[in-house]
């Protein structure tokens, strides 16, 4: 029995190797990825603090006028005085 349980042991000890080996190839494999990904944060960090620059360092604008409301215009209606030789007809 002790041939059994020594033959499982070594069965998951060849087993976690073999997980570890297969976790050590992909990281491998994937490295230059990762790298590209790195770069790309980097980049996209250092424009974000070039906008923030940008945007901070404005120039000074000209001193704002005290905004008035408008007055809607007007109109003075006047009846129209209707005689009786200027009645419009109408088209025939």
């Amino acid at each position: 029995m002790s041939m059994v349980s020594l033959l499982a042991s070594l069965v998951m000890a060849g087993a976690g190797c073999v997980a570890f080996a297969a976790i050590a190839v992909t990281v491998r494999g994937q490295l230059p990825a990762v790298r590209r990904l790195l770069a790309d944060s980097r980049a996209l960090a250092a424009d974000r603090e070039f906008l923030v620059e940008i945007t901070t360092t404005s120039l000074p604008s000209a001193p704002r006028l005290p905004v008035r409301t408008r007055r809607a215009p007007v109109r003075l209606v006047r009846p129209a005085q209707v005689s009786a030789g200027s009645r419009l007809r109408a088209a025939a």
